[in-house]
């Protein structure tokens, strides 16, 4: 996957590197986890992100663990350091008894050209995550149990300095709930920039009518208002978490290609450090922050991981889309 994604022999060996000391923690203290793999693109920087994931003890005091030398499993104690010096971009969140969730980027310096798209050479100014982002993005998504594809589908586009989402679960599961959420994504992908959330999804509930429908949501994030506007129809659960409150973004009844009512639209205030959730019905209707003491101050593809991984049901597609202020 390193390859794949342009990157070179020396990062190539960083990520192998990175995904066999994630590996070995996860064997040593909670004895079994996962890791999950997913070649990104980042304001047009390809990135390889590592997610290890497992609900074992915990860190107690990630401070020490984060230091060479410290180790309670009579090993080296490198590990954690080793990840954090060879990633571009390396966040963990960790709550003793409740998990460890640790996340890895991997890109090309700034004077490396990818491999895989010549393009990047032309601006070799910044790299992931280095303070370019306007908006940070972080979405995880899986398929139930048993079928072959998710039914559940999602989307980014950027239009000028705003950032737009959308998140859609298709009715039922499998190939026709997979075809009516990811035709929708087409829909939102190609509708006008001038576009409002409701207008897209009104686009969307024509552009769908033969499929057997689904619930969706879109937001837009407008740097120059510093607002967030949301329109959702269906059960897309939705909230913008900021320091002073959680604010919860209603949805209207009713199925996008089918039966949609008139779309109320929300907004939100939107300012460094605001944390937008939205998640599909494969996660309890019961997921809180409050079990999760300070997650929202890490990267959201950790949020959306950790949420998932606590959250998530195997009896149905559960997807969970993040995005943050940056």
């Amino acid at each position: 996957m390193a390859h794949v994604v342009g990157l070179s022999e020396k990062r190539q060996a960083d990520a192998a590197l990175i995904v066999t000391e994630a590996a070995t923690n996860i064997l040593k203290y909670a004895g079994q986890g996962e890791i999950t793999l997913a070649n990104r693109d980042v304001d047009g920087v390809q990135v390889l992100e590592i997610i290890a994931l497992d609900r074992g003890p915990g860190i107690a005091n990630l401070t020490s663990a984060l230091a060479d030398g410290f180790s309670t499993g009579g090993s080296l104690g490198a590990g954690l350091g080793t990840i954090r010096r060879h990633a571009s971009l390396f966040d963990i969140y960790s709550i003793a008894g409740s998990g460890t969730a640790l996340l890895a980027r991997i890109a090309n310096p700034p004077n490396v050209p990818n491999t895989a798209n010549a393009a990047n050479a032309s601006n070799p100014s910044t790299t992931p995550d280095a303070g370019a982002e306007s908006f940070q993005v972080g979405v995880k998504s899986t398929r139930k149990f048993g079928q072959e594809v998710c039914g559940d589908a999602w989307g980014v586009r950027r239009v000028g300095p705003n950032l737009w989402v959308t998140l859609l679960d298709g009715l039922g599961h499998g190939p026709m709930a997979a075809e009516a959420s990811n035709r929708a994504v087409g829909v939102f992908l190609e509708a006008d920039p001038a576009d409002q959330p409701a207008d897209v999804l009104r686009r969307a509930h024509q552009g769908i009518k033969d499929t057997r429908g689904a619930v969706m949501a879109v937001a837009m994030f407008d740097r120059a208002s510093r607002t967030m506007s949301f329109a959702g129809v269906g059960n897309i659960v939705g909230i913008v978490a900021s320091a002073e409150e959680t604010q919860h973004l209603i949805s209207t009844d009713g199925t996008v290609g089918y039966n949609m009512r008139a779309v109320r639209p929300r907004e939100a205030s939107w300012t460094k450090g605001s944390v937008f959730i939205a998640t599909t019905d494969g996660l309890s209707t019961r997921w809180n922050l409050t079990r999760h003491p300070g997650l929202v101050q890490r990267h959201p593809s950790l949020i959306a991981s950790v949420l998932h991984r606590d959250f998530a049901r195997d009896a149905d597609d559960a997807t969970i889309i993040v995005v943050k202020a940056a």
